[in-house]
C-alpha cells in the first residue's frame, strides 16, 4: 500500500475509506506479507484489525512515523514477524521497536531501519538488538549517523548467522571496527553493501574492508560514495591496491560487483573480469574511456547477465543510450554495437537512467540443408519487467 489516498481526518470520504478498508483487512487472513509504507495513512484501528486478522503475517515494511496517526505500542501485537522494515521511525515508535525486540527478537530473520540522518537509532540500540535476535541472517541500515563501529561489532560478535549486511548512508571507522571484531567476524556473510565516509581516508576505510571482512564467504559486493560530483575528487576513484587483495581473497565467488559514484577505472575493471569468473552482475561508473576496451574486458565473463554503467561528469562522450520510444534499437546504434562486443549470455544492460532488455534473434538461411546464420541480430528494447531494476535499487542518503 505504496500509494495508500491521503485523505483528510473526520471528513465523510475519509470515513467512507476507513470502512471500506477495514472490511477488506478482516477477509485477509492467510496474508504473510504487508507493506503500507506511505507517511501520514497508517491508522490505530488499521492496525488493530491487521493484527487480529492476519494472523500469519511474517513480514511488514511500515512507515514509522506514528505521531499524531497510529498508536506504536499496537506493533507489540505483531508476534510473529520475521521480516521487518521500518521507515523513518520517530521517538515513540523506537521505543516501542526496542521493547518489541526484547519480546520478539529471537524470531527476527530481516530487519531494515531506514532514516534520514535520524539520531534515534544508535549503538546502544544495536547492542539492544544483537543481544536478542542472535539469529538474524539481514541487516540494512540507511541513514543513521549515531551507529558507529560499535554498534556494528555488537551485530558481528552475537549474529554469526548474518548472510547480509548493508550499511548505507551511514559513516564509521572501519579501521576502529577491525580492532573490535573477533579473529573471523562475519562468518556466513555473503552479500555487503558499504558507503565510502567523507570525514577519513579512502585508503585507511578499504584497508578496514580488507581486514574485518576477508574471511567471509562473498558472493555480493558493493560500495559507493555519497552525493557530489564525482569529478576531479581523488577519493572519488575505486583504488587499485585494494581491488588487487579484496579480489585475490573474494574473486572466486563474486557473483555481483556494484560501484556507484567511485569511478571505477579500466585498470579496475580489467582486474574484476579477470579475478571474477562467475560475475553475474557488473555496474560501473566510467570517466573519459574506450568503449571497445570495456567490451574487450567484459567478453571473459561468460556468465554475465547484468551490466549497468553510469558516468562522470568529465565523461564528455558517452554512449547515447536508446531513444525513449516504443520501437526497439537495431545494430545502427551504438549501445547495440557495443552490446554485441559483450559476452552472449548478456540480458540486461543499463545506461545512466535507462534500463533495457537484450534480445537475440537468430536468422535462418536455408531450410535444406538446415543453414544459420553466423551470428544472431541484437536488438534493445524497453526494460519490461515488474521489478524497478537492480542498480537503482541501491540506496542514497
Amino acid at each position: 500500500l505504496r500509494e495508500f489516498p491521503r485523505q483528510t481526518y473526520g471528513t465523510e470520504e475519509s470515513a467512507e475509506l476507513e470502512t471500506a478498508v477495514l472490511s477488506a483487512l478482516q477477509n485477509l487472513i492467510s496474508l504473510k506479507s504487508l507493506s503500507w509504507t506511505r507517511d501520514g495513512t497508517l491508522r490505530s484501528t488499521f492496525l488493530e484489525k491487521i493484527s487480529e486478522h492476519c494472523q500469519q503475517l511474517e513480514s511488514l515494511e511500515l512507515n514509522g512515523h506514528s505521531a499524531n496517526y497510529y498508536d506504536p505500542r499496537l506493533l507489540l501485537n505483531f508476534k510473529r514477524v520475521e521480516n521487518l522494515t521500518v521507515i523513518m521511525p520517530d521517538r515513540a515508535f523506537v521505543d516501542c521497536f526496542e521493547e518489541w525486540i526484547q519480546q520478539n527478537g529471537a524470531g527476527l530473520r530481516t530487519l531494515s531501519l531506514i532514516s534520514k540522518q535520524s539520531p534515534l537509532i544508535n549503538d546502544a540500540t544495536m547492542e539492544r538488538l544483537a543481544a536478542t535476535a542472535s539469529h538474524l541472517k539481514h541487516v540494512h541500515l540507511l541513514g543513521n549517523p549515531r551507529v558507529t563501529h560499535r554498534g556494528v561489532a555488537s551485530i558481528s560478535s552475537n549474529c554469526p548467522e548474518l548472510e547480509a549486511l548493508y550499511i548505507e548512508g551511514t559513516e564509521f571507522d572501519m579501521q576502529a571496527l577491525s580492532t573490535l571484531v573477533s579473529s573471523s567476524p562475519f562468518p556466513a556473510l555473503t552479500s555487503l553493501s558499504l558507503t565510502l565516509p567523507t570525514s577519513s581516508s579512502p585508503m585507511t576505510f578499504f584497508d578496514g574492508v580488507y581486514s574485518v571482512f576477508r574471511k567471509s564467504p562473498l558472493t555480493e559486493f558493493t560500495i559507493w560514495r555519497a552525493g557530489g560530483d564525482v569529478s576531479n575528487v581523488k577519493s572519488s576513484v575505486l583504488p587499485m591496491d585494494f581491488i588487487r587483495s579484496f579480489l585475490l581473497v573474494h574473486g572466486e565467488r563474486l557473483r555481483k560487483f556494484a560501484v556507484q559514484r567511485l569511478e571505477t577505472s579500466m585498470e579496475v575493471i580489467g582486474e574484476v573480469t579477470k579475478r571474477c569468473p562467475k560475475l553475474e552482475k557488473f555496474f560501473m561508473v566510467l570517466g573519459p574511456c574506450d568503449m571497445d576496451v570495456l567490451a574487450s574486458h567484459l567478453r571473459r565473463l561468460t556468465h554475465l547477465h547484468t551490466v549497468h554503467v553510469s558516468y562522470t561528469f568529465t565523461n564528455r562522450n558517452p554512449i547515447v543510450a536508446v531513444p525513449p520510444s516504443s520501437s526497439p534499437a537495431h545494430e545502427s546504434h551504438a549501445s547495440v554495437r557495443f552490446v554485441r562486443q559483450c559476452p552472449r549470455s548478456l540480458r540486461i544492460i543499463g545506461f545512466m537512467t535507462r534500463v533495457y532488455e537484450v534480445r537475440h534473434k537468430w536468422i535462418l538461411l536455408n531450410k535444406d540443408p538446415v543453414e544459420w546464420q553466423d551470428e544472431p541480430e541484437v536488438t534493445l528494447e524497453r526494460y519490461s519487467g515488474q521489478a524497478i531494476p537492480e542498480a537503482f535499487l541501491v540506496m542514497k542518503a
